[in-house]
């Protein structure tokens, strides 16, 4: 099965292509430049895959939450793929790929993206089983739960270091481990979650979009706007 794997939620774009001959994998470092960088190396792994973009099977995105201009990015290229050639499509949460891209850890894991704006988007998860559910916050948000923990939780995702600052300025007792491989490709943990999602669910529907947990800036700007002009009425 030919299958196309992609990841523009964060500054490093990820992408791999699946064969039953071949498995390659890129992780480009562009900062944020997904709209340059992913068709370009669509079409490399292809060349050198020796197949064609309507050969491909299979198409995996991520979902968020993320970076709302690179998830717009991935989403609208890997749809259009989809669209155009009738290959299903199948979109998976960044953070649960993240949290699958470190394999077996004893203790909790926690995903985590820069969100700005002093907030990330998190997750954490124990022995596969949800703890936090994607959330838009802070280290704070997080304490609670990891003082309840007796092993080292793991930080994980591209933003892990900062983050576990983070919590030790919180809570220095706190025993947390930045993830020293992160960031890390997260192509064949998004290749797992979503051939496992397809095989159960089948593909996406039409309409399923990005998955955002905080507006745009565009969104409150317009807000702001509109409550503004009520107040002066």
């Amino acid at each position: 099965m030919n299958i196309l794997v992609a990841d523009t939620s964060t500054e490093v774009l990820s992408i791999a292509l699946f064969t039953e001959n071949t498995y390659e994998e890129r992780l480009v470092d562009g900062n944020f430049s997904h709209s340059e960088n992913l068709l370009p190396e669509i079409e490399e792994l292809l060349k050198r895959a020796g197949i064609g973009m309507k050969d491909l099977e299979l198409l995996i995105v991520s979902k968020g939450p993320g970076s709302f201009t690179g998830l717009r990015i991935g989403m609208a290229s890997m749809k259009g793929i989809s669209s155009a050639l009738s290959i299903p499509l199948v979109s998976v949460p960044t953070l649960d790929a993240i949290a699958e891209a470190v394999g077996i850890y004893p203790g909790a894991i926690i995903s985590v993206i820069d969100a700005k704006r002093r907030k990330f988007y998190i997750s954490m998860k124990k022995g596969g089983e949800t703890i936090l559910p994607d959330t838009d916050g802070d280290a704070a948000t997080v304490i609670p739960l990891l003082r309840k923990e007796t092993l080292p939780i793991l930080i994980t995702g591209p933003d892990a270091l900062l983050f576990s600052d983070k919590i030790g300025e919180i809570d220095e007792a706190i025993p947390v481990i930045a993830d020293p491989e992160a960031p890390r490709n997260i192509s064949k943990a998004l290749l797992s979650l979503g051939l496992n999602k397809y095989r159960t669910k089948g593909a996406d529907d039409i309409g399923e979009g990005p998955v955002y947990i905080r507006r745009s800036d565009a969104e409150e700007a317009l807000e702001k706007k509109i409550k503004e002009r009520k107040d002066g009425v």
